[in-house]
């Protein structure tokens, strides 16, 4: 396969790969036009090339040499420059390498899962400020993903672009924001490195030897290293599938007398169907794989929908069937169902593909394995169900664009390797110098929220040794509410966010964008993402950046218990606190008992005072302690105040490794 050739090497501060198709000379993906580097720093360029080949590197009026070593490997540093362009960078060897149009600014990574990946085009307001996304000044790069079980030395194939409508609605939103703010502020060039993934777990990001050096982190390694060779082989190489659908047809309920109609039997060696639509397939996701129609089909006539290749961790093998050419909307109330038979050896999900769902949780028919002859699937509308992750939805057969079927391997979709996408996409990174990276994850871990607090440091220790920049600032998202209705008790969700608080209060030059009250209960990608960016954007200009803003909201400090009331005091922030929507909200009490009551709560002067005539000698203090709490403290600036507890007794998730 394509990635097959790559050996890996490590040298000084970050690990090379050395290709014979990269020499004469060769870069990484990094290095593109319109690429932004890092304002006031060294800047590094480096490559591969013959053994022995003379390099020369000019950008601007700042020039450097060197030549390959014998492994093919070349490295040099040109020196600092202030912000500006565009420039061009110029690498010589027996042939020249051009970027144009190559700006001096800031560079930040956004990375995590879902929440960042969200792209812009899905965020609230968007209507309104993609066609307003001109910004030449702010350029993307999205790293491709990518898990590998040793650290690489390059991207996939990628470049950078510049932000524009048409490549701004599908960037990060969180990415966007933040990037328009910082520009808008600085009134310098700004680049975005997006390296994110949807559903992934934080280990997965973190450095392999932060994981195995700290105890309460080791079952995480341990649980991987126990997995079955398979699994572990998938993720380290790709894994070759076939499979083979034919004869779809629509099922009358069973009370009807009609047969079932025909939807698709591909007899005409055309990928149709035959309410309009056509059968389309997505290579750019599974580039190692080939979808055709086969002869001879089922009972040795015709033909069928053939797929087959490899998939790797990464790839995604979908086959798409549009009930209309225009994917317009089909009326499949009078049906009961799907039949289709399918052979081969892999396995496969069924979704059916629904307007009114936009967060992929659509509905689904779960894992079906494919056999080597061939097997009869029914899907019986009736027994659909959503994963559960996304928004609740009713099924709605009245109006359905289609259905999906997603081919995977015989392993199905295992488990990720930890610190699979720390070497896949976060290594290649790292030569590369930054001024910061922002942090929007945690959604993976929430079941494990106690073991957070040890796992979020690792991750950002483990980034800093990569990159040796020092303690480059690291700013989090907290998570924002979801889930649950407020309740007395524990919540994971609530631990989650303690976790990332207690990161901030204890991990140097680290930064938190407190999000409460921008979530929804029941959506676990709330499209409420220009505050966020604002959020870490403020963030960044009041302590990288140095200016005199108020960035954070209220944060806990300290307690002092006087006369059977609590008296919480906040680190400082803003010009005082307020209540909005009311009066306090969010506050619970408990005694020495343990047990939680909620509370009266009032602002007195830059401290909170709270009580209840239910807890007379009171000891604890909870806010926002819930999934979805009902909270109302923020400080004049209009920034939220982060959830927190006073006290340390045990917790849902603290047993959870």
């Amino acid at each position: 396969m394509k990635n097959s050739r790559l050996a890996l090497y490590f040298f000084s501060f970050f690990f090379f790969v050395f290709s014979p198709l990269r020499a004469d000379p060769g870069l990484p993906h990094l290095f593109s036009d319109h690429m932004v580097l890092q304002r006031e720093a060294e800047i590094r360029v480096w490559g591969w090339a013959d053994p022995g080949e003379s390099i020369s590197v000019s950008l601007g009026t700042n020039t450097g040499q060197t030549s390959a070593d014998a492994d093919g490997r070349w490295r040099l540093t040109l020196p600092a420059m202030h912000a500006g362009g565009p420039f061009v960078l110029r690498v010589k060897g027996k042939k020249t390498i051009v970027f144009r149009d190559v700006m001096l600014g800031e560079v930040w990574v956004a990375s995590g899962q879902s929440n960042m990946t969200y792209a812009l085009s899905g965020a609230s307001g968007s209507e309104k400020e993609i066609p307003n996304a001109i910004y030449p000044g702010i350029r993307f790069f999205t790293v491709p993903k990518r898990i590998a079980v040793t650290p690489l030395a390059d991207t996939l194939a990628a470049a950078w672009e510049v932000c524009s409508p048409g490549t701004a609605k599908n960037f990060s939103a969180v990415g966007y924001f933040f990037a328009r703010d910082l520009y808008n502020a600085l009134g310098v060039p700004v680049g975005i490195i997006l390296s994110s993934w949807p559903g992934t777990a934080g280990e997965e990001w973190t450095d392999p030897d932060s994981l195995r050096r700290e105890p309460v982190l080791q079952p995480i390694v341990e649980r991987w290293d126990g997995s079955a060779a398979e699994v572990k082989s998938y993720a380290a190489r790709p894994t070759e599938f076939t499979m083979e659908f034919d004869d779809f047809e629509l099922l009358h309920p069973r009370d009807d007398s009609q047969g079932p109609m025909s939807l698709s039997n591909f007899d005409d060696g055309k990928a149709q169907l035959s309410t309009g639509g056509n059968w389309t397939y997505g290579w750019q996701d599974a580039p190692d794989s080939v979808f055709e129609l086969a002869a001879p089909g089922r009972g040795g006539r015709g033909f069928a929908a053939r797929v087959k290749g490899a998939l790797d961790g990464a790839s995604s093998s979908r086959m798409e069937a549009s009930f209309k050419r225009d994917k317009s909307s089909a009326d499949l109330s009078s049906f009961a169902g799907i039949r289709f038979w399918v052979r081969g050896n892999g396995t496969f999900v069924f979704q059916t593909l629904q307007p009114t769902i936009a967060d992929a949780d659509d509905y689904s028919a779960g894992m079906i394995q494919a056999t080597a002859e061939w097997k009869e699937v029914t899907i019986l509308f009736k027994d659909l169900k959503q994963e559960g992750w996304g928004v609740s939805a009713p099924l709605t057969l009245n109006a359905l664009t289609g259905f999906a079927i997603t081919n995977m391997t015989t392993v199905g979709d295992p488990p990720r390797p930890p610190s699979g996408l720390y070497d896949g996409m976060i290594a290649p990174l790292q030569p590369y110098r930054i001024r910061g990276a922002i942090w929007y994850q945690g959604e993976g871990n929430t079941w494990r929220a106690y073991q957070y607090r040890k796992l979020l440091p690792a991750l950002i220790a483990g980034w800093r040794r990569g990159w040796k920049e020092g303690d480059f600032p690291f700013l989090i998202v907290q998570l924002p509410n979801h889930g649950e209705s407020p309740e007395l008790g524990d919540s994971i969700w609530a631990e989650l966010r303690e976790a990332q608080l207690l990161t901030v209060k204890t991990v140097p030059n680290t930064g938190l964008a407190v999000s409460i009250d921008v979530g929804e209960a029941r959506n676990l990608h709330p499209p409420r993402k220009a505050e966020i960016g604002q959020r870490l954007a403020l963030w960044a200009l009041g302590t990288t950046y140095g200016e005199k803003i108020v960035y954070s909201g209220p944060i806990y400090d300290s307690m002092r218990i006087t006369d059977g009331e609590i008296k919480i005091h906040f680190l400082p922030s803003g010009t005082g606190l307020e209540a909005r929507g009311g009066p306090l909200k969010g506050f619970s009490i408990a005694g020495s008992d343990r047990k939680f009551h909620w509370a009266n709560a009032r602002i007195d002067g830059e401290s909170i005072v709270v009580s209840s005539p239910d807890v007379l000698s009171p000891v604890a203090v909870r806010y926002a302690w819930a999934g979805s709490p009902e909270c109302n403290l923020y400080n004049k600036e209009g920034l939220p105040a982060s959830p927190f507890r006073t006290d340390d007794w045990p917790v849902a998730s603290s047993a959870n490794r």
